[in-house]
């Protein structure tokens, strides 16, 4: 007799994989070591009893009973070091970290929702009730990349709730997967830290490593050296920030402020003249740069 046959005698609510596994307001989900999935009814389980069951099956998550098979075996590589010798590896992959505002939006239409941005369905893991990540799986050379701009403001009017992306880089290396998702996190707190925006990559967080890493002490000594005469005029340290992001381009820059090209061309020479720093100059510019997202920060 299978112990799932024993288990009806006491529990006569049980099932077996019939309900999607999504139920976690009646039952409570089991795993047993041939893999089965069952689940019973709380209202026939108390501390003991769920005590007691736990001892020779595996209690599920919410999470764990809705993981398909290559996010099981995603979950323990990733966490466990665990390789299975039958999973396919991607061709590259790459972590597409999200987070969601609103903590009481369903997981599953969330997760409906996200799948849907991607040609094929990708692995979903969840960290929290308000965060995961996606494994974008590259699996030949002619699969489209997914471009995700604009998709949060699709996604966030669809559930009326901010949705944030932070996109690591792809790698082709298994070994490296843990590092660069724990790098990913990283990047996400910092990225959320400094608001930077709903959809960031690793690429934009770099700047803000060095600034993160630079004593006070240090800093105080740049703000009163080179920035004490001009770091007042908000207007001033504004249009050179959109001048260093439009990458020097004073034609650029000038549309993008909706002022005359030779307004914006003062406004550099002023700045210029107040400061020492040539920022038409590739040291200046860097300095300059990550000193004005300091005092932004």
């Amino acid at each position: 007799m299978s112990v799932v046959d024993q288990l009806k005698r006491l529990y006569p609510s049980i099932t077996i994989n019939k309900l999607g596994f999504d139920n976690h307001t009646e039952y409570k989900w089991f795993q047993t070591e041939n893999a089965e999935i069952v689940g019973i009814k709380k209202d026939e389980l108390d501390q003991q009893s769920s005590e007691l069951l736990s001892i020779f099956l595996k209690p599920l998550s919410s999470e764990e009973s809705t993981m398909t098979e290559r996010e099981k075996r995603w979950s323990s590589f990733l966490y466990k070091n665990e390789k299975t010798q039958d999973m396919v590896w991607p061709v590259s992959f790459r972590f597409v970290l999200f987070s969601i505002e609103d903590a009481e939006a369903e997981k599953d239409i969330v997760k409906e929702a996200l799948q849907s941005l991607f040609p094929q369905e990708m692995p979903l893991l969840w960290t929290s009730d308000r965060e995961g990540f996606i494994i974008e799986e590259i699996s030949s050379k002619d699969q489209e990349i997914m471009e995700f701009e604009g998709m949060t403001d699709v996604l966030s009017s669809d559930f009326y709730t901010d949705i944030h992306l932070f996109i690591s880089e792809f790698t082709s290396t298994q070994e490296d997967a843990s590092k660069i998702l724990k790098w990913a996190q990283h990047g996400a707190r910092i990225a959320k830290e400094h608001k930077l925006g709903s959809i960031i990559t690793y690429m934009d967080i770099i700047p803000y490593l060095y600034i993160d890493g630079l004593p006070e002490e240090e800093w105080e000594h740049i703000r009163r050296s080179i920035f004490k005469d001009i770091e007042k005029d908000k207007e001033l340290l504004q249009t050179i920030r959109i001048f260093l992001e439009s990458g020097s381009n004073t034609s650029l820059a000038a549309k993008k402020l909706y002022m005359h090209r030779n307004s914006l061309q003062y406004r550099v020479d002023k700045f210029v003249e107040k400061t020492g720093l040539d920022i038409k100059q590739f040291q200046g510019a860097v300095i300059t740069y990550l000193a004005l997202l300091h005092m932004e920060y």
